[in-house]
């Protein structure tokens, strides 16, 4: 597969509903902004466990559907990482050379860490490379955006049970990919299997997350994903899935890729192909 044609204002697709701009829950974004200062701290984010394997599958789908170098997957690509949270998966991503990455957040605190980690523990070409936007939902900023270039890959990894309208969100995501670009999605699945682990055991029993991070209600299987980015958008296609699985003991946060779990945390690829335009 060729590499992306450059995207310009006129391969958008039409930004979402202004009604969907203010997508996010004043209680969810207090709640991650109290996570600010340990945002890197692995004992009280298991993010920081997860990242690998999510950094793993982004690079492996990147290099094969991109045809890029194994070693820098995101080659010369420029990358939208929504809820980027304090910065974990952005400068990840930033390292598998990407030439800009950003990372959108609506809380201010959160990216305000995420600025200041880079500065203190990152290389000058590391925080070139790397931009962030806080305290704004992408719905916001797909209309606000002024680079007027779209993305080769979007990330929105553990955000969708967080936000009010997912669909809303994943729209928006859609609309700021250019031609053929990826857009990776993360989140928890709904079945008895998640409410048990990532409620009942990380929340209450282990305390590896704090109580009430999680809302089992908002939980989204693959399939819902599938429609909600997939349904009406005749440009989007399903690439791959993988389930993200803890390796025993449970308390040492180490995850792995399955390819048939997808019980409770899983990952997805999807694909904007190119000569398709949607209308929202």
């Amino acid at each position: 597969m060729r590499r992306l044609v450059d995207g310009g204002v006129a391969g958008r697709i039409a930004c979402p509903p202004s009604r969907h701009q203010s997508n996010q829950s004043a209680r969810e974004v207090e709640k991650f902004s109290v996570f600010a200062r340990t945002w890197w701290n692995a004992r009280s984010n298991p993010l920081v466990g997860m990242n690998p394997v999510r950094v793993s599958f982004i690079g492996g789908m990147a290099s094969q559907l991109m045809q890029s170098p194994p070693h820098k997957p995101l080659n010369e690509m420029r990358v939208l990482d929504v809820g980027s949270g304090g910065g974990l998966l952005t400068e990840s991503l930033s390292r598998l050379g990407a030439t800009l990455v950003v990372g959108l957040d609506a809380s201010e605190q959160v990216v305000q860490a995420a600025r200041a980690h880079s500065f203190h523990f990152n290389s000058k070409l590391l925080q070139s490379a790397v931009e962030y936007h806080g305290g704004t939902t992408v719905e916001q900023f797909a209309t606000q955006w002024k680079e007027k270039q779209l993305f080769d890959v979007v990330t929105c990894l553990e955000v969708i049970e967080h936000v009010p309208e997912p669909e809303s969100l994943l729209r928006a995501a859609v609309s700021l990919l250019k031609p053929n670009g990826i857009l990776f999605v993360s989140t928890i699945n709904r079945t008895l299997k998640s409410y048990g682990l990532a409620i009942l055991a990380a929340e209450y029993l282990t305390g590896k997350v704090p109580p009430g991070t999680h809302d089992w209600s908002q939980f989204r299987s693959p399939d819902e994903v599938d429609r909600m980015v997939c349904g009406d958008l005749a440009s989007m296609k399903p690439i791959d899935r993988r389930g993200m699985v803890l390796n025993p003991p449970f308390v040492n946060m180490d995850w792995r890729l399955c390819n048939e779990d997808t019980d409770v945390n899983w990952i997805a690829a999807y694909q904007r192909e190119e000569n398709r335009r949607d209308t929202a």
